[in-house]
């Protein structure tokens, strides 16, 4: 006998041998749920009019880290006036041994009291977010060219068009590409299905849009070209060598997503609803964490679970309180 949870689900009623009457009644029904789907697509409307209002808040704030990140303001007074683990009395205590090692490995990771703004400040947030946040998908023949990542920024599309976004990726010149700036964009349906229109959940992705990369020679961490043996081997023949481009997993594969349909209510096929739906969850990341939340991935303590739990357990007992 198969256990249960090998049984499909079967619904309770069979709405195919209800009275008519009952039919009609819950005809209606599916008409006032209808209603509320019409309501939510105004409620979310108008929360992409909010996100519009305070993206600008954020891309000021945002332009303040990138001075200060790239250099061209040194912060002080009360701009620096913040809590930082290196106040503790205990750690002020330090030997001079200890202090002596910590200078030797800050200069070993290329930061000294005469550094300029944060170098590969971007690198670091994306290195450290990796796992969580990009699904892995830096490759480390990546790390090298993601060190001349200079910022991300985020633009929100405008109420008349729908409410995707496109990401921003600043990048000083380098040896890999000749583009400043790589862009990713995504479009998300505002509206229901009219296929399945009670099954709407809110905006929902439905197609993403990178650009071209223009690798310079020999650069592309893409593709790589191998040499493989083709033919078979008679007597006194050698087998035929041949060169071939193969595919090579790489973060700038997330600027090459699947090429689908622009109109937001054709159906995809499994493989690219899997794909897209992976795709949006680093984008959706990307904009909602590693953007809003860029100095806490730098400095790793949004990966410390003893500082997570600590601020939490801080925020319980002020909440007791």
């Amino acid at each position: 006998m198969d256990s249960a949870g090998d049984v499909d689900f079967q619904p309770d009623l069979d709405m195919s041998a209800m009275p008519t009457v009952v039919k009609n009644r819950v005809k209606a029904l599916k008409k006032l749920q209808f209603e509320t789907v019409e309501a939510e697509e105004l409620y979310y409307k108008e929360i992409h009019q909010i996100d519009l209002k305070y993206q600008k808040m954020y891309d000021e704030i945002n332009e303040k880290r990138l001075q200060i990140v790239s250099g061209k303001h040194e912060p002080s007074g009360a701009e620096i006036e913040w809590p930082s683990d290196d106040d503790d009395e205990e750690k002020k205590d330090k030997s001079e041994e200890e202090i002596a090692e910590g200078v030797k490995k800050m200069s070993v990771n290329g930061y000294t009291d005469s550094t300029v703004g944060i170098p590969k400040f971007w690198f670091h947030v994306l290195r450290n977010a990796n796992e969580e946040c990009l699904m892995g998908l830096i490759a480390p023949y990546d790390e090298h060219i993601l060190e001349s990542l200079t910022n991300i920024t985020v633009s929100l599309n405008g109420v008349s068009e729908n409410t995707g976004f496109t990401l921003f990726f600043h990048f000083a010149d380098n040896e890999y590409f000749s583009n400043n700036i790589l862009t990713k964009e995504y479009f998300l349906r505002a509206s229901h299905d009219k296929d399945c229109p009670l099954e709407y959940d809110g905006p929902e992705i439905f197609k993403s849009k990178g650009c071209k990369i223009e690798w310079k020679e020999g650069k592309d961490v893409t593709q790589k070209t191998i040499k493989v043996k083709t033919g078979k081997s008679g007597k006194g023949k050698a087998k035929k060598e041949v060169e071939e481009e193969v595919s090579l997993d790489s973060f700038f594969n997330f600027f090459s997503p699947p090429v689908v349909s622009d109109d937001p209510n054709d159906e995809l096929s499994e493989e690219d609803k899997g794909t897209l739906a992976v795709d949006f969850d680093v984008g959706f990341a990307i904009k909602e964490k590693i953007v809003q939340r860029a100095v806490l991935y730098f400095t790793g303590e949004l990966l410390d679970e003893d500082d997570f739990e600590s601020c939490s357990d801080e925020d319980e007992s002020e909440e007791d309180d």
